[in-house]
């Protein structure tokens, strides 16, 4: 590598020309320094690729590139803050002098934070003993939602211009980039996108791996699993309008006019959130199959197991949750801020799906199942003092979930999916059915244990809690 590391160092450690403390702050701050330095660098676009080429520099020594010679090794607090900061550094860059980089380039970062954020640039480099040896969170999630920002910015068609000559400069780069990752993932349009994401979400419902394949490449699955469902839900809400959009450097019509592509589709092309919700359905009810197959074993003590299934559950709910039209009032970024219909004050906003939606989401079949996978994954009283503090946790967080999308699906009887009335009712009795189970089986558990709920306020308040979620 080149030396890229220190020489950011050097400029973050050192204030920008020009550069005066804010008030109050000591001249000598470094925080203070280092957050204008990073500020002066993205301003001038980082005419020295430092973000990119520092990146590439931290990752290929610690291990977590595919070219690298050793296993990946956890990266200290400083490489960690640095990561992101260049991650973010990068993004910024790239979204605000869009039309200075050739296409080419741009595609190259997309797909290496892609590939990056969702392990596959390090995944078979080691594993511990409890699954893989992984970037920070924050560095990953980092990754996803640049990746996520860039898929937007050349979503719609006339966005993704080839005016610009690539530079010496810029193919040296993209050269580097390919380089630190030989088999990266490349993907060309927003349908090939869904159809890796598909394959990366199934993969570790797939029956020959769970039956002859090592306990570590399951949870190496069930990690990139986790991390795709992520990453959708990072996409959905770059095109939902969330507080990102406002800084991409382009006027609210953009803005829209993604919103409606993403909805709609383009030239009678399958629109990315009708891609979205297939993908998100479909490793839901491979989740579902696969609980309540699994029950009898330690399927609900794999903390992995826990939080592939919450990650898929969210962006199941992300989806449903999508706020159709892009009305004038969409956005409002005179703070900021993306303001919602729900928080313009003009009232919450029911969820209305079109009919296309029909056939994924009346499926009483599916429901009941759903159903009957929170009643395995909740945590009855008497099982709480069996298990390890963080499973309960994760557990905790899944179920959690599961009763919001219950809810979600609940609202939906109020839409315009269904015929008529009639089928309407048949929906929600069914609804209200599963529901009168599982509210048969928490006020149960209630009277049998009464002593232990009194005594223990963090059970009582959860199931409380649970009550008045099922009831609602």
């Amino acid at each position: 590598m080149d030396g890229a590391t220190n020489e950011l160092r050097l400029v973050l450690s050192t204030p920008p020309p020009n550069w005066q403390p804010p008030l109050g702050t000591a001249p000598n701050n470094p925080i203070a320094i280092l957050h204008a330095s990073l500020e002066h660098v993205r301003d001038n676009g980082d005419e020295r690729y430092l973000f990119l080429r520092t990146i590439l520099e931290v990752l290929h020594s610690r291990g977590f590139l595919n070219d690298s010679a050793s296993s990946a090794a956890p990266l200290s607090g400083e490489e960690e803050q640095l990561l992101f900061h260049c991650v973010t550094g990068l993004r910024h860059v790239i979204l605000f002098r869009w039309d200075s980089f050739h296409s080419s380039l741009r595609t190259c970062v997309r797909d290496f934070l892609l590939n990056v954020g969702l392990g596959l640039s390090f995944i078979d480099s080691g594993v511990g003993p409890s699954g893989v040896v992984c970037l920070p969170r924050t560095v990953a999630m980092a990754c996803l939602s640049g990746a996520a920002s860039l898929w937007k910015r050349g979503w719609v068609a006339g966005n993704d211009s080839d005016g610009v000559q690539e530079s010496e400069e810029q193919s040296y780069v993209e050269k580097m980039t390919r380089n630190a990752i030989p088999h990266m993932q490349r993907i060309g349009k927003g349908e090939d996108l869904f159809v890796y994401l598909n394959s990366l979400l199934l993969a570790p419902f797939e029956e020959a791996m769970q039956q002859h394949q090592q306990q570590q490449l399951i949870y190496q699955k069930r990690y990139i699993g986790t991390m795709s469902a992520s990453f959708l839900s990072l996409l959905v809400g770059e095109f939902t309008g969330g507080n990102s959009s406002a800084r991409y450097n382009l006027p609210v019509e953009f803005h829209r006019s993604c919103h409606r592509v993403f909805e709609n589709g383009n030239h009678g092309d399958q629109s990315g959130l009708d891609a979205t919700l297939h993908l998100s359905m479909t490793a839901l009810s491979s989740l579902v199959g696969y609980v309540l197959n699994n029950t009898s074993s330690n399927t609900l003590q794999d903390q992995s197991l826990m939080e592939f299934g919450t990650c898929i559950i969210n962006v199941t709910f992300d989806v449903l949750s999508w706020e159709f039209g892009a009305g004038s009032n969409k956005w409002d970024f005179s703070s900021g801020a993306n303001v919602s219909a729900k928080d313009s004050g003009r009232g919450g906003v029911l969820l209305r799906p079109p009919q296309k939606w029909r056939e994924v989401l009346i499926r009483p079949d599916f429901l009941g199942a759903v159903f009957h996978v929170y009643t395995a994954v909740r945590i009855g009283v008497a099982g709480s003092n069996s298990l390890d503090s963080t499973v309960m946790q994760k557990r905790g967080r899944m179920s959690h979930q599961l009763r919001q999308l219950l809810l979600q699906l609940a609202s939906i009887a109020q839409g315009p999916i269904f015929t008529d009335q009639n089928e309407r009712g048949a929906y929600a009795g069914f609804l209200l059915d599963g529901c009168l189970n599982v509210l048969e089986t928490v006020l149960t558990e209630q009277q049998q244990h009464q002593d232990q709920l009194t005594a223990d306020s963090m059970i009582w308040e959860c199931r409380s809690t649970e009550i008045v979620d099922l009831v609602t």
